[in-house]
């Protein structure tokens, strides 16, 4: 089984690595690169892995029959959900392990979740896959588990800030890079209009919430990358709205600055709340480029667009990118209104999660996985390496 497990994460590593723009650490433009120098001894040695694979699970399949896992997700009403969702269901069914995928009815109901997990440690499962709300509303619950010996595993934001030992390892995005691709992309088709503007210039940055770790990381990313970007050609920089990303960005600012990153962050998770943020964001005199960090902000963007035809790709137009996938975001990068998006591995980090929950019940060494990300556009996202990860 350890074979098993051990081929499948490689496999997946190799993904994350293939995968032009996202992997570990916050320079994404050095993470580039790494992905370009993937050897073809490389590429034969995870084919020989992924074969491996699939033999050992026909082998293991009769002895994780009693295996019983609990995912606790975010949600199940977006449809990067639906194909984490599917990842897991895939994995499951070729192993032959029992799963109970659930998620709140929307991504601000903390509480719900947190019944939900509850719920999910009273039925006793061999192990426990969660992608937390809100850590502090579970810690509780993690300290439980781990008394139990219910092994927890992370997916997508995974549990930041988990009390030791309580959640054993994650598999998901870089976030914070994955928010810095989008951000390289923003800043080069909007350069020039910064360098020809007279006075300021607004980039407004719709984040879903600042609770999310996911969510949060890639509204960072994004922030940082920016007003380093920006400060390199020698702008200065402010970040102004919501207080969680002010104090938590890391790029220089001032007080009297050429570029202004705004971050727009609804009272709560809904459609209208989200869209009002982009209209007000829409209004302001200068603002030149919009980014969506999750796939509700960017509807709210493609949304807006639809009764404001100032948004798009034109010269004269606001700028904007999205994050995930989705029909409405594929239609949208296709047609122009977007100028890019960056897409996760949704199936990938599905079947990750139950390869992990696997090995976690059965007491192996279990360490963190990036599934890894893209950045699509019209040009490219009917290529085969980046057409295979926009889910619908």
């Amino acid at each position: 089984m350890k074979k098993k497990i051990l081929a499948a994460l490689l496999s997946a590593a190799m993904v994350a690595t293939l995968l032009a723009g996202c992997g570990g650490g916050n320079d994404a433009a050095e993470t580039t690169t790494d992905a370009e120098e993937t050897t073809e001894a490389e590429d034969t040695t995870a084919a020989e892995d992924t074969a491996d694979t699939a033999e050992d699970a026909g082998e293991t399949t009769a002895d994780l029959s009693g295996m019983s896992f609990e995912i606790v997700s975010k949600g199940l009403q977006h449809q990067y959900w639906q194909a984490v969702l599917n990842g897991v269901n895939s994995r499951a069914e070729e192993l032959g392990v029992k799963v109970n995928f659930v998620g709140p009815d929307n991504e601000s109901n903390i509480d719900q979740q947190v019944t939900q997990l509850t719920n999910a440690l009273n039925s006793n499962p061999t192990a426990i896959g969660l992608a937390a709300l809100s850590t502090e509303s579970v810690m509780k619950l993690l300290q439980q588990a781990k008394e139990s010996g219910i092994p927890i595993i992370g997916f997508d934001s995974g549990v930041p800030d988990a009390p030791e030992g309580s959640v054993l390892a994650n598999c998901s995005t870089d976030n914070y890079a994955a928010g810095g691709i989008a951000a390289e992309n923003v800043y080069a088709a909007v350069a020039d209009r910064i360098a020809a503007a007279e006075g300021t210039v607004r980039i407004g940055v719709v984040a879903q919430d600042n609770t999310s770790e996911s969510v949060v990381n890639r509204g960072l990313g994004f922030i940082d990358k920016f007003g380093e970007l920006a400060a390199a050609d020698g702008y200065t920089v402010s970040v102004t709205g919501n207080d969680t990303y002010i104090n938590r960005a890391t790029c220089e600012v001032s007080d009297d600055a050429k570029v202004i990153i705004d971050v727009r962050v609804p009272a709560s998770v809904t459609s209208d709340l989200s869209l009002a943020d982009v209209n007000a964001l829409l209004g302001e005199e200068d603002i030149l480029a919009l980014y969506g960090s999750n796939e509700h902000s960017a509807n709210a963007i493609i949304s807006a667009a639809t009764n404001n035809p100032i948004i798009g790709t034109g010269d004269d137009q606001v700028i904007a990118a999205g994050f995930d996938s989705g029909a409405n975001q594929l239609e949208a990068v296709r047609n122009g209104v977007l100028l890019g998006s960056i897409t996760q591995a949704p199936v990938a980090m599905g079947e990750t999660l139950v390869d992990l929950l696997v090995a976690a019940a059965q007491g192996e060494t279990v360490e963190d996985v990036d599934t890894g990300c893209q950045w699509y556009t019209a040009e490219n996202m009917d290529d085969p390496e980046i057409a295979q990860n926009l889910y619908e």
